[in-house]
């Protein structure tokens, strides 16, 4: 962790036009002060590639792996308990389930009240959170390093001796009816749901939100039955990072996770096989919505392909930042939108490219045409040297920043143990990022920036916006439900 702010601000300043002595002190007295000459291309300097403190890693004889991170410059440790299975491993007639069951771990275990856990975690200066993703359940916590003992005790209670009374079984399910009417109120949450179903059409990644009838039909029997078969400790990863050394760790995650038992394996999505070779359109119709919500996207590569560090920087150049092609154009230039994005996304067997905007109703042909006309753009010339130096100092710095916390931190850990990635992903991110040239950004632009083959899914009025949407496949728009069928 040593250096971090200071390799940040090194980015920073190795991109930035330098000041003579003589231009400084024009400038302090305020006369023949000469602008620099932002025109020309700035260089990055050389970026040290370790970014990581070294990592201990260790298994128990049950399979229950650990991972060490130490980092004593405060007297704090945070804890990931990482279950490497999903709501990709829920059957789509109970989704929600997954994140029912994430909600319910810190409600009651054998030994304490829901009150008492969170009583129990204020005892060492932190909570315990849970949240569920499509490929892994993670249990957040975080306390002063002289009680990691009681945090390690709290995790195991909480991960291995749930008791998901029915009382709380049934008001979550309540609040999860409730809170999925309030997330059908809003654009955006609708074409995410549309958007996902039609990319990944029957598999597993395909439901990223529950229904009225999917959470109607969970019981207790179903998240208990779940419970035991992802949480076992040959599938679960705990990961440590701060103020605490081997010998202080090793003795209570024995003693706590020791005695588990169960060798199951992760239950794992399948390989997602194929995509749209043609563009297709979705609606969902919002009589007399004033913007549209736009979720666009194509499968792209993991962040172990050997083209995957040339296309994040053809991703930051296309909606990656403010000041990116889309950006400036739609919002700064155009006025058409408050926000638009171009992202990266990662599943363990799947990764996409996409783009999400809100647009004006009256703008949305129009958005859509300069959107595309951007992708193709830097589809068939590339980026600029400019946009390349300025996505390699954001992408270096930006991670430096990240890994300056422990929360940071540990959360790189989560992701890299959730993707299974190579131990040595983040160690070589900075050196992988100034590898990049103009030339290999050039062809993973042409390999996975995909225009034709995107599949795209607006929410809006129907009437004011169904003709133009017309023009952008050789397919009939075809009309979505709030479930995206």
């Amino acid at each position: 962790m040593r250096g971090l702010a200071g390799l940040f601000l090194a980015g920073l300043l190795a991109v930035l036009p330098r000041l003579s002595w003589a231009q400084e002190a024009a400038s302090a007295s305020g006369a023949g002060f000469k602008k620099p000459d932002m025109s020309k291309v700035p260089e990055v300097g050389f970026v040290e590639p370790h970014l990581l403190p070294s990592r201990m890693k260790w298994k128990l004889a049950n399979g229950f792996e650990t991972i060490l991170a130490e980092d004593h410059r405060s007297p704090l440790v945070t804890a990931r308990l990482v279950v490497r299975s999903g709501w990709a491993a829920v059957p789509s007639e109970l989704a929600g389930l997954a994140d029912a069951m994430a909600e319910l771990l810190t409600e009651g275990s054998l030994r304490y009240t829901a009150r008492e856990i969170a009583d129990a975690a204020q005892d060492y200066g932190g909570k315990v959170s849970v949240k569920a993703g499509p490929d892994a359940i993670v249990i957040e916590t975080s306390g002063l390093s002289e009680h990691s003992e009681r945090m390690l005790a709290l995790l195991a209670e909480v991960s291995r001796s749930p008791t998901f009374p029915a009382n709380e079984v049934e008001l979550r399910k309540k609040n999860m009816k409730e809170e999925l009417a309030a997330g059908r109120g809003d654009g955006e949450f609708l074409a995410s749901t549309a958007f996902f179903k039609k990319l990944y059409r029957s598999h597993p990644y395909a439901v990223t939100a529950p229904t009225p009838a999917s959470i109607g039909r969970i019981t207790r029997k179903h998240i208990a039955a779940f419970h035991k078969k992802l949480f076992t400790p040959a599938n679960v990863t705990l990961i440590l990072a701060g103020d605490i050394g081997y010998e202080d760790a090793a003795k209570p995650v024995n003693a706590h996770f020791g005695p588990w038992k169960g060798l199951a394996e992760p239950v794992e999505a399948p390989a997602v096989v194929g995509g749209h070779d043609r563009r297709r359109v979705f609606l969902l119709d919002r009589p007399g919505a004033s913007q549209s919500a736009v979720f666009m996207g194509s499968f792209a590569v993991r962040e172990d392909h050997p083209q995957y560090y040339s296309l994040l920087a053809v991703n930051q150049a296309i909606g990656g930042t403010f000041s990116s092609r889309l950006m400036q154009d739609l919002r700064e230039s155009k006025g058409w939108t408050y926000q638009v994005w171009s992202r990266l996304e990662h599943r363990l067997t799947s990764s996409i490219f996409r783009v999400r905007t809100p647009l004006r109703a009256e703008n949305t042909g129009d958005g859509l045409k300069a959107i595309f006309k951007h992708l193709e753009e830097v589809r068939d010339k590339g980026i600029t040297e400019m946009e390349l130096a300025k996505a390699k100092a954001f992408l270096i710095g930006s991670l430096a920043i990240e890994l300056e916390t422990q929360a940071g931190l540990a959360d790189a850990l989560v992701q890299q143990k959730i993707l299974r990635l190579p131990d040595d992903q983040l160690d070589s991110y900075a050196t992988r990022v100034s590898a990049v040239t103009l030339e290999s950004a050039a062809r993973a632009a042409q390999t996975f920036i995909r225009p034709e083959e995107m599949t795209v899914v607006v929410v809006g009025d129907a009437k004011a916006i169904g003709k133009e949407l017309a023009g952008f496949s050789e397919f009939p728009v075809t009309p979505v439900d709030q479930d995206g069928n």
